[in-house]
């Protein structure tokens, strides 16, 4: 006979008061993750977990919460919990395969999404999450196939449409793309977010059919469908940022010298620099690890003790480390030669160079360059979500190129530490010698595996994720000139 549970109280028993206030905080918490005050949610949620910690609910509830604050190692702990304890939903389950996502495991994202598929193999939302894994998986041909397979048996859906555009892109097929944009973009009823990201992708698609007015038109109606944001004034950020402040900052006692910074502004180059590099036998990368946000974001010199620095600099090598394996080091033998060193390519961790530069000084840093104005056209060009508000009007891209040159500026007079400039267009006019110089840096001898980066098998799932399958290409440098009657705003600011 199986064995009864008997802690299990009875059916009709008055609830406890930790159950009582359990419910009370569930009733708070939904609305709140529901209007995106993650943070206060995760933290009225972590209060009560201790009442009952075997409660599925509070894990799923909690897993939201972090993934909301992009703190994915925590609500990867809690959404397997969640399943553990008996809540293997669809819902559960892909916002567990989004965590995993995050954290560049699309692999485990995709293992965990085809449990959904095995007890309901028409579940519309899991549908469309394989193919775009697979389709940053770099397989682009297989995830054409299952969105057409699935269309014929569930129909067309806006999210599907978008990415079966994407991929016809992908394969030059652009009459067929622009079919399927165009007629999404006739309904009516279509949702706000839907008819913005294929604005976006039809804007991208006219760009590479050489059709500039109707792409920069696409991509400026997208971005005004979302509010202008505000960016902090270079002398605002050197306020807080002085000569004298960094100067007090302390160094920590970390010796470990296998992380590599790729730092940069977003679309100047840095997951071209991340895959050249992670293309050596002894090198791997863990893509954009969230964790110097999630440890530094905040913080100030006055923050930054000897104890702050080495708990930062612990933390960071663990929770990369675990990542790293989890991705299986990005190697597929276990004969492969021992990896050296790892990069973490998140371009805004520029922010935290003085972090970075303090925790851990064993550290090798490279700062991606680009023509502001390809880099400010590039900005305005991608599609960022809800991510990077300043991305939406060419005033705020030129503010925030200010700023960020404001910082790197700061960076390179008081720091103290070497950084390397790696410069888009230099890299890909003449590779060789700037690789070269690349891998000198950072430690490790030339090879010439990082000159044919776009046959590592590394997963990619940035914006770059199609054009760094290809070998180094020179067609994106001055691609702003294509636009300059409508680039005013952000280059009279730079």
């Amino acid at each position: 006979m199986p064995r009864q549970n008997r802690s299990r109280r009875p059916i009709d028993a008055a609830p406890t008061p930790a159950q009582i206030k359990i419910h009370q905080i569930k009733t708070r918490v939904a609305p709140l993750l529901l209007a995106g005050q993650h943070e206060l949610a995760a933290s009225l949620l972590e209060e009560v977990l201790p009442l009952d910690r075997r409660d599925p609910m509070l894990h799923k509830m909690l897993g939201g919460a972090y993934l909301g604050v992009q703190n994915t190692p925590k609500a990867i702990l809690h959404l397997r919990r969640a399943a553990e304890l008996g809540l293997e939903e669809p819902e559960t389950l892909l916002s567990l395969a989004s965590a995993y996502k995050e954290t560049g495991d699309i692999r485990g994202s995709l293992r965990v999404v085809e449990r959904v598929l095995n007890t309901m193999p028409e579940d519309a939302r899991a549908v469309r999450f394989k193919a775009f894994l697979l389709r940053t998986l770099g397989e682009s041909e297989k995830a054409l196939d299952w969105i057409d397979a699935m269309r014929e048996k569930m129909g067309a859906h806006p999210e599907t449409t978008i990415l079966r555009a994407q991929l016809l892109v992908r394969f030059k097929r652009f009459d067929e793309a622009e079919r399927e944009l165009t007629g999404l973009l006739d309904d009516e009823s279509l949702l706000e977010n839907h008819r913005r990201d294929a604005l976006f992708d039809l804007g991208t698609l006219y760009d590479k059919t050489q059709r500039y007015d109707e792409a920069f038109d696409a991509i400026d109606r997208a971005n005004r469908m979302l509010p202008e944001t505000e960016v902090i004034t270079p002398d605002q950020f050197r306020e807080r940022w002085t000569p004298e402040a960094i100067a007090a900052i302390p160094t920590g006692t970390e010796t470990a010298d296998r992380p590599v910074f790729v730092v940069g502004m977003p679309r100047s180059g840095t997951t071209l620099t991340e895959q050249i590099i992670a293309a050596h036998p002894n090198a791997a990368t863990v893509g954009e690890s969230p964790w110097m946000n999630n440890l530094c974001r905040g913080l100030l010199p006055e923050h930054l003790s000897s104890d702050r620095l080495d708990e930062i600099a612990a933390t960071y090598l663990r929770e990369t480390d675990t990542l790293l394996q989890r991705l299986g080091g990005n190697r597929k033998s276990k004969k492969a030669p021992p990896t050296l060193r790892v990069v973490d390519k998140m371009p805004e961790n520029y922010y935290f160079l003085p972090m970075i530069a303090r925790s851990l000084p064993g550290a090798a840093i490279i700062h991606c360059t680009r023509d502001p104005r390809d880099t400010g056209l590039s900005c305005f060009f991608q599609n960022f979500g809800t991510r990077l508000g300043w991305t939406r009007r060419l005033k705020t891209i030129a503010q925030q190129i200010g700023l960020y040159h404001a910082a790197m500026e700061i960076w390179r007079e008081h720091l103290g530490v070497e950084i390397l400039e790696s410069n888009y267009e230099s890299l890909t006019g003449d590779p060789r010698p700037r690789v070269e110089a690349m891998l000198h840096h950072v430690g490790l001898p030339f090879d010439e595996a990082c000159m044919a980066h776009h046959r590592n098998k590394a997963t990619v799932q940035t914006a770059s994720v199609d054009q760094v399958r290809n070998p180094i290409y020179t067609s994106s440098q001055q691609r702003w000139k294509h636009y300059e009657k409508y680039l005013g705003p952000l280059i009279e600011e730079i």
